[in-house]
């Protein structure tokens, strides 16, 4: 099966994250390790290093060892003599090749923690702990803790693995959505492209065959408004891109004003598709708080969408009203309506509603998506309502703003 270049960025990019976090688990582990090891191990060497030697210091004649250390003595003339319980093992033990000072020795299966005294008088002293259960102990430690340190980085490997999959997802899932919409719109933008070229062929035709002038002229206006279809698809394209960007500023707009102002703009528009366009705003401003033109886009949108799904001699009205909480500006119609149930729908990229038979024009569906996004940016919702064949009511939710 061939896995694509993005899934294996993700796969290395999960592994990468296990693989750090499992290298962090078991550095942090060395290190504690080592130091309750040094530490322990180290207290107990110097405890025993003291005993010896503070015993072998004191030792009188009679070589009577206290605290588990036993005493050897050896004459100028090298007889040795032992204190009373020393184990036969010990006394095997060549004091004359000992160093001076601290040291170790073995003797038999044991370990022995060593201080020779080198006296005045030609006498050698010399002490002996046995530092064996010690040194298990330590062997033991060891154990234990390289046990610990790789049971500790085999969990710590399971938990990176787990963090990396759910560090990766959400970029998985963008580029999921990425390679969706841009083959969504790769195949939106092939048909306007498609015509547009179509058109430029035909007039060229037309124009070597020197067609009459009412001709050209309708075969140019045809090209302008294919153009314009395709610019409107690009204009969409890129202020979704701005949006998952730039969040919303900060500039105070009068929505009851932009409603008039969008009606009065898309009235001609709505005329020539036998739509009646009125506006239900009020005098008194209700503002909110966001980009103008963004919320204009969005307002345009939903306005445009209403009048593409309203038969000739329907009726479109762009309502503004506001509490000290929240502002609505709804666009409402008598068209062909909607199913509730497909409202969600609606919603994604490029999705397309029912629309009438005497409006067969180009829909590319970006419109909705887009008035969400912009709303989601401004802190608002998108709230739609109808039925079918009762008309459709969208409306724009925003925060009022502060007073």
């Amino acid at each position: 099966m061939t896995v694509d270049p993005e899934s294996r960025l993700l796969r290395r990019a999960t592994v990468a994250i296990a693989v750090q976090v499992a290298a962090a688990v078991a550095a942090t582990v060395a290190l504690v390790s080592v130091l309750a090891f040094s530490l322990t191990i180290h207290s107990e060497h110097r405890d025993e290093e003291r005993t010896v030697r503070a015993v072998t210091l004191a030792a009188g004649a009679d070589l009577t060892g206290t605290d588990g250390v036993v005493l050897l003595r050896r004459t100028p003339e090298g007889e040795v003599a032992a204190s009373p319980g020393t184990p036969a093992a010990v006394l095997r033990v060549d004091v004359a090749r000992l160093r001076p000072g601290r040291g170790n020795t073995s003797a038999g299966n044991r370990e022995f923690e060593v201080f020779v005294v080198d006296r005045a008088d030609g006498t050698r002293t010399v002490g002996l702990l046995d530092v064996t259960a010690r040194e298990e102990s330590g062997e033991r430690l060891i154990g234990s803790l390289l046990l610990a340190g790789l049971v500790g980085i085999a969990a710590a490997a399971s938990i990176g693995a787990v963090l990396g999959r759910r560090a990766v997802r959400p970029l998985a899932r963008a580029l999921s959505l990425q390679r969706r919409f841009v083959a969504d719109a790769s195949h939106e933008l092939r048909t306007p492209l498609a015509v547009l070229h179509t058109r430029a062929e035909l007039l060229q035709r037309r124009l070597a065959r020197g067609a009459d002038a009412e001709r050209m002229r309708a075969e140019a206006d045809e090209l302008v408004a294919d153009t314009r279809a395709l610019r409107e698809v690009v204009e969409d394209l890129l202020l979704s891109a701005e949006l998952s960007h730039r969040p919303a500023g900060g500039e105070p707009v009068d929505a009851a004003e932009l409603a008039r102002e969008l009606v009065a703009s898309v009235a001609p528009h709505a005329q020539t598709q036998d739509v009646t366009l009125c506006t239900d705003a009020g005098e008194e401003p209700v503002m909110v708080t966001g980009v103008r033109s963004s919320l204009r886009r969005a307002l345009a949108a939903l306005v445009d969408n209403a009048i593409a799904h309203v038969a000739a001699g329907g009726t479109v009205t762009v309502a503004v009203s506001g509490t000290q909480r929240q502002v609505l500006l709804a666009v409402v119609d008598d068209g062909v309506g909607l199913d509730p149930a497909q409202a969600e729908r609606l919603l994604a990229r490029f999705a397309r509603g029912e629309q009438p038979a005497d409006r067969p024009g180009r829909r590319f569906g970006l419109g909705l998506a887009l008035v969400r996004e912009v709303l989601e940016a401004h802190g608002g919702q998108l709230r739609i309502e109808g039925s079918p064949g009762q008309g459709a009511r969208f409306t724009m939710i925003l925060p009022a703003a502060a007073v």
